[in-house]
């Protein structure tokens, strides 16, 4: 069970288009910083579960849509505890 950590927008960088490339059955997907944009249009359709620090989404004007659970500082680190291993995609 990996957790996914995509922090750069998918407008800008590849990081989430090659995230989910490697994405498995039972991996979690964390978006952070400017990952937030990915909330925009349907590009997580096939992604489950999805989360994202409500607090970056809130900075960037982002609403968070159905089936993307909004996190704060304390349920990312719960997150964290729970998966090995994380991979950060950040380029």
């Amino acid at each position: 069970m990996t957790l996914h950590i995509v922090s750069k927008s998918p407008f800008a960088s590849n990081a989430l288009r090659d995230c989910l490339s490697a994405f498995a059955d039972g991996d979690t997907l964390l978006l952070i910083e400017d990952g937030v944009y990915a909330l925009q249009g349907n590009q997580l359709e096939a992604v489950g579960p999805a989360y994202c620090l409500e607090a970056d989404a809130q900075a960037r004007g982002v609403s968070v849509p159905p089936g993307v659970q909004a996190l704060d500082e304390s349920g990312w680190v719960d997150l964290c505890t729970r998966h090995n291993p994380i991979v950060s995609w950040f380029q």
